[in-house]
């Protein structure tokens, strides 16, 4: 049977033993009308009022998250991803119930992570069941997650997406629907917040994504979900996983939210309206500097981008980091792997005294800065030796590039002169540095003001000076303060942050050589 006849003889059905769908699909329901269509559904048979009551509502709340946001046309096919969980079941039948008013059509789609063997096929069986009672196509597959790279968790997401994402070109289909509720909207934000995310991590999961992906039942509470499938009576399955506490979503719906709670019970849904107010705020902000960068930028046929940095510092800052982020998506075709330094880094190329620079991004991205033009290209992918750092406080550092660990330690400066004697500790003037300190290697074109003279000179010339081998220069750690150079580590500290008799607060850094590469937190 082709996928066509597959989709139109699934809309036909009109009846399902397991659950059947409400006759008239909600079609024309409102408050008023709903006493006199209830009686006559097959919903009612052996329920009471109060329960066929809130079935109802709920559908009716689904139906509307649908229209308000424009989840569905008339005519689309949907593909509901479902794990077999309680979100999911809950959202294939709402989905069903609202097939022929909605004029869409379904098809289900269960993916086996591979994570719980004998767990997981009994999932798949219970699914694939689920489908059938329903008479929808069915699509499933077993995970083949690379080992290498990311937490598992992420892993096993992705994995997931891009097999929703083939069974929705396999069969034709425009949009994927996932099973998000508000419980999962109110974790999100915690977790973004935690990980200090800006008004776009804030925002929470959108109702669609890409104009493809979309959570019909994001309003919903998971109590509600709950009691939903309570009152239809239907079966779910229940992951472990979900109560293992080495993932931060399980501690914060375990033991944070409820924490919450205590001082406002409505903490759900006040962070799900929170995300609701800054999506909003962020979505304005991405078309002002979607606009700007349309107006003021250069794309080559080679697909570079490029922009004037003049123009761009004219802009709020809010704005400026989002013009970086939209040249950084439309060179790289995405922003995977760039983090919030990365954007601060090429914001301060940008803003920076220096007339000339580049910056080495992941996945092969390349800025460079030449006086007042700010380009952005993909390029051969930086050395494994280069790194660059962003010291935020005062603490301790690892760099496993240069195989050493960094003290860096405020205090107020004692009487008498501090004598330099250990060339891997250095003194400064806590006063004259601010943070963020930037600790990196040796870049080409670096220039800096050598303790106790007037002009500048090359770091390359330092170095030829002092014979430090090549192999050595591209591992040496250098400390800056904005632009200015203060220490090129175990050699020579800079004029800029020098102890004068003055200074009454200093920072001492010292650096150790570490053998066995101690593992420590960065940035």
């Amino acid at each position: 049977m082709g996928k066509q006849n597959i989709f139109q003889h699934a809309r036909g059905q009109k009846e399902c033993q397991a659950t059947p769908p409400l006759k008239n699909r909600m079609r024309g329901i409102c408050c008023r009308k709903l006493s006199l269509s209830r009686k006559h559904d097959t919903f009612n048979h052996g329920r009471n009022c109060n329960g066929m009551s809130f079935i109802y509502d709920i559908i009716d709340k689904v139906r509307l998250n649908v229209l308000k946001y424009g989840l569905v046309a008339p005519g689309e096919r949907v593909v509901v991803a479902v794990s077999g969980g309680p979100d999911s079941v809950c959202l294939l039948d709402i989905l069903y119930s609202l097939l022929q008013e909605l004029e869409m059509e379904l098809a289900v789609a269960h993916f086996d992570h591979g994570l719980r063997p004998g767990e997981d096929q009994e999932e798949t069986r219970f699914v694939a069941s689920l489908a059938a009672a329903r008479k929808l196509p069915f699509e499933t597959e077993k995970a083949h997650i690379d080992v290498a790279g990311g937490s598992l968790e992420e892993r096993a997401r992705k994995a997931r997406y891009r097999f929703l994402e083939r069974v929705r070109i396999r069969l034709s289909a425009q949009k994927i629907a996932v099973g998000h509720q508000r419980n999962d909207q109110a974790e999100t934000v915690l977790m973004r917040l935690l990980r200090g995310s800006g008004t776009g991590g804030l925002s929470g999961i959108a109702p669609i994504r890409d104009g493809k992906i979309i959570r019909p039942i994001l309003d919903l509470s998971r109590s509600e979900v709950e009691s939903y499938l309570k009152e239809r009576g239907l079966q779910f399955k229940t992951d472990p996983t979900n109560r293992d506490e080495k993932f931060l979503r399980n501690h914060i719906r375990s033991l944070l939210i409820p924490s919450l709670q205590q001082y406002q019970p409505r903490v759900i849904d006040i962070l799900a309206q929170t995300a609701d107010i800054l999506r909003e705020d962020n979505h304005y902000l991405e078309v002002v500097s979607g606009e700007w960068l349309a107006s003021h930028s250069k794309v080559s046929q080679k697909g570079l981008v490029e922009i004037g940095v003049t123009a761009l510092l004219e802009l709020p800052l809010a704005v400026r980091k989002r013009v970086i982020r939209h040249c950084i998506k439309t060179v790289a075709g995405g922003l995977s792997g760039v983090s919030l330094k990365h954007i601060h880094a090429v914001h301060q190329l940008a803003a920076g005294r220096r007339s000339q620079g580049t910056l080495c991004l992941p996945k092969g991205l390349v800025v460079d800065r030449v006086y007042d033009r700010l380009s952005f290209r993909m390029g051969p992918a930086a050395r494994a030796s280069d790194y660059f750092y962003l010291l935020k406080k005062p603490g301790r550092f690892t760099l496993e590039e240069a195989a050493c660990v960094l003290f860096m330690e405020e205090m107020p400066r004692e009487k008498g002169s501090i004598r330099e004697s250990d060339p891997w500790t250095a003194h400064l003037d806590a006063e004259r540095i601010r943070y963020p300190l930037v600790l990196r290697n040796f870049r080409p074109g670096d220039k800096f003001i050598p303790l106790g003279m007037r002009g500048h000179k090359k770091v390359k010339d330092l170095f030829i000076d002092r014979k430090v081998p090549k192999d050595l220069r591209s591992r040496l750690p250098i400390l800056l303060s904005g632009d200015e150079i203060l220490w090129i580590c175990g050699m020579m500290l800079g004029e800029v942050a020098k102890v004068s008799p003055r200074t009454e607060k200093i920072l001492k850094i010292k650096i150790v050589k570490s053998l066995h590469h101690e593992r420590g937190e960065k940035g």
